[in-house]
């Protein structure tokens, strides 16, 4: 896997990332905190749990509905996941690191090289960090095609080009890790994730998907999406991105707008800190998320 931390958008915090992950190695037990059970604080501590369990650090989970706990001692290794507020923060001499949304940085995009701004996401950057605490770790490898979900749910999606989100979808087709693939490759789509797209006509496409030739399958595709188009959500990026650029990973049967889309359902079924828990198990014990019984 490419170093995330060596890559230009993480530019930014390159080096607060290695002073925390250096610290995070210290072999203190590591308490990992956030004071908003959502699925983005989800998302981002999930693969920093799994590279503590991949190196053996010893670390302990607060899930709160308000402030962090006075029972917190950061004078050993604190990690705060906390979306609300727009920096990221790393305090050495108390061995604290807040982790925080929308982190402005850039990246060249593009034929041209333009440079483009745009967001690092929560779950962006621990992954980063994850991968530099366990850069081996095979909980870390398997969660590798969640880099990007913190981009995917971020609200930079519903109105522009996200040009962070691009790259790192690129970075990890390139390694590897995922494949991009339009609509009728998708084993196991969630029909809630694309209402307009008639399920008679989906499966029709994909009868006779690997007998069209490229004009075909264009043709069959935009026919599945045309009825969205006239739609006010979602946005353009993300209706490319659901009928034209698919992520699948090796061993899902659902796209990651599918499977973001299942595990949001949790919120629903149970309290804000039960569905945290429970989806960060299930992301670290399997690497993808598996619709309940509920559902």
């Amino acid at each position: 896997m490419r170093l995330l931390a060596d890559e230009e958008i993480f530019s930014p915090i390159e080096e607060t990332l290695r002073s925390a992950a250096s610290m995070v190695n210290s072999g203190k037990r590591v308490t990992i905190s956030t004071p908003e059970p959502t699925l983005s604080s989800s998302l981002s501590m999930a693969p920093l749990e799994a590279a503590f369990l991949d190196e053996g650090i010893p670390y302990r989970r607060v899930i709160t509905n308000g402030p962090e706990p006075k029972s917190v001692d950061l004078f050993s290794p604190f990690i705060s996941i906390d979306p609300s507020i727009e920096e990221v923060n790393f305090t050495e001499n108390i061995s604290a690191l807040v982790i925080g949304g929308g982190i402005a940085t850039a990246a060249h995009m593009g034929q041209h090289g333009k440079l483009r701004n745009g967001v690092l996401t929560p779950t962006a950057i621990s992954h980063a960090l994850a991968q530099l605490i366990s850069p081996s770790g095979k909980r870390v490898r398997r969660m590798r095609p969640w880099l990007i979900s913190g981009n995917w749910i971020h609200p930079s999606m519903d109105t522009t080009y996200d040009p962070v989100y691009t790259t790192l979808r690129d970075l990890l087709e390139e390694e590897g890790s995922i494949s991009v693939v339009p609509l009728p490759e998708v084993p196991s789509p969630e029909k809630s994730t694309r209402p307009w797209v008639s399920e008679a006509d989906l499966e029709a496409v994909k009868g006779r998907w690997q007998y069209l030739d490229a004009e075909g399958r264009a043709r069959a595709i935009s026919h599945l999406m045309r009825p969205g188009l006239g739609l006010s959500a979602p946005s353009t990026s993300r209706f490319e991105e659901l009928g034209w650029h698919c992520i699948l990973a090796p061993s899902w049967d659902s796209d990651l707008a599918g499977q973001i889309r299942t595990a949001s359902l949790l919120w629903k079924d149970t309290s804000k800190d039960v569905a945290a828990g429970k989806l960060i198990d299930m992301l670290i014990s399997r690497g993808l998320v598996i619709p309940t019984q509920s559902e």
